[in-house]
C-alpha cells in the first residue's frame, strides 16, 4: 500500500517538504515513545506539542500537493492501529490508550467520508443559480458504488450516473497524464477544423489546469452511454427529443429557464453569448456528458470532453451550510435537496 501511495503521488523521498515532514513525525513519535517508557513528563510533552505543529504543517502540504485526502485518512487510521498495537507489544499503557482512542475516532471519520458522505464546498459560480459560490454540500459517495478510500478501485458494482444527476467527478483536462483522445475518443470521426480546435482547447486547458490528482468538478450530466446528444444554442436534443425549456424571467443581466431532463426539473441560467453555439455527440461506453447550469459560464464537456466513470467521485445530494467569505458568518438558510 505504502508503494502504491509513491506511485500515486510520485513522491520522492529524497527530495519533497511532504516526505521530509512524514519522516521527521516519525522520529518525534520515536522520541515520543522513549520519553513515555522513560517517565520523563516534561520532554514528552514537549515532543507532543512539536509532533502536533508537525502535523498541522503535513496537513497544509497534503491540501497544497492536491493529495486525495481520503487516502491520507487511510494511512493516519492504519498508523493509528498500529500505534495501538505496538504499545500493547512494549507495554506501554499511553501508548495503548492513545493509538486506540485515534484508530476508533480516524476509521469513524474514514469510513463516514469514503462510504457514506463526503463534505464539499462548490468553488465557482458554473452552477448558479441551483449552487452559489460558498454553498457546502454533502457528496453522496454510495450513490455509484463504492470505492477503496482514495482510489479508483471499486469494492462494489458501479451504479451508473443518470440524466439529471449533479455529479461531482474529475474531469480529463485536470489531469495531466490523460490524452486528448480520452476525453473525445471519436475525435478522429470529427472534420479536420473541428478535431483541431478541440485539441488546442484541451491543451491549453490541460497545461494550465492540470495536476498528478486531477480537480474535482460538479456538473449535471445531461448524456450517458449511448446518448446522442445535440446542442444548437441553448438547445438541446438528447436522442432527437428535445429537453424541455420554459423561460421564468428575463431581463438585460439574465434568462432563468425552468429545464425539465428526464423526470427531473432544475433552473438553468442564460446570458445569450452562446445563442449560435453548435455541439454534437455520440457518448461513448463508460463515459458521460457534463454541462454547468449556468449556461454561459461553465468549463465543463463543451470544451474538454467526456468525463470517465473511473474517475466518478460521488452525486451531490444537499446543501448543508452556506460561507460566502471569511468576513460573514456561516449561514443554514441556504439548506435544500439538490434539484
Amino acid at each position: 500500500m505504502l508503494f502504491y501511495l509513491f506511485l500515486r503521488y510520485k513522491i520522492n523521498i529524497m527530495n519533497t517538504a511532504l516526505s521530509l515532514l512524514i519522516l521527521t513525525e516519525l522520529v518525534l513519535f520515536s522520541l515520543w515513545v522513549f520519553f513515555a517508557k522513560n517517565d520523563k513528563k516534561k520532554s514528552k510533552d514537549l515532543i507532543s506539542g512539536i509532533m502536533f505543529l508537525v502535523a498541522l504543517v503535513i496537513l497544509y502540504q497534503v491540501f497544497k500537493l492536491n493529495l486525495d485526502f481520503g487516502l491520507v485518512l487511510s494511512f493516519a487510521t492504519l498508523f493509528a492501529a498500529v500505534s495501538w498495537f505496538f504499545g500493547k507489544v512494549i507495554a506501554l499503557k499511553e501508548l495503548q490508550t492513545e493509538g486506540r482512542s485515534y484508530f476508533l475516532i480516524l476509521l469513524a471519520i474514514t469510513c463516514i467520508r469514503s462510504f457514506a458522505y463526503e463534505p464539499y464546498q462548490i468553488p465557482s459560480r458554473s452552477m448558479v443559480p441551483g449552487l452559489q459560490v460558498g454553498d457546502f454540500v454533502l457528496v453522496n459517495k454510495h450513490a455509484y458504488g463504492l470505492k477503496f478510500p482514495g482510489t479508483n478501485f471499486l469494492l462494489t458494482d458501479l451504479s451508473p450516473p443518470k440524466r439529471n444527476d449533479v455529479a461531482v467527478f474529475i474531469p480529463p483536462h485536470t489531469l495531466c497524464d490523460t490524452a486528448p483522445t480520452d476525453a473525445r475518443p471519436d475525435l478522429s470521426k470529427l472534420s479536420t477544423a473541428e478535431s483541431q480546435l478541440f485539441l488546442n482547447k484541451f491543451t491549453n486547458l490541460q497545461k494550465n489546469r492540470c495536476t498528478s490528482q486531477g480537480v474535482k468538478f460538479v456538473k449535471r450530466v445531461i448524456g450517458i452511454p449511448g446518448d446522442r446528444v445535440e446542442i444548437k444554442g441553448y438547445e438541446i436534443l438528447i436522442n432527437g427529443n428535445k429537453v424541455d425549456q420554459k423561460l421564468l424571467s428575463s431581463n438585460s443581466e439574465e434568462n432563468l429557464i425552468e429545464e425539465t431532463l428526464d423526470e427531473g426539473v432544475h433552473i438553468i441560467r442564460t446570458l445569450g453569448l452562446s445563442d449560435y453555439a453548435q455541439h454534437k455527440w455520440i457518448v461513448p461506453a463508460g463515459s458521460y456528458l457534463a454541462i454547468g447550469d449556468n449556461r454561459d459560464n461553465s468549463l465543463d464537456s463543451r470544451a474538454w470532453g467526456y468525463f470517465s466513470e473511473d474517475y466518478l467521485v460521488g452525486r451531490a445530494d444537499f446543501i448543508w451550510m452556506h460561507w460566502a467569505s471569511f468576513s460573514s458568518f456561516p449561514s443554514l438558510s441556504r439548506n435544500q435537496q439538490i434539484q
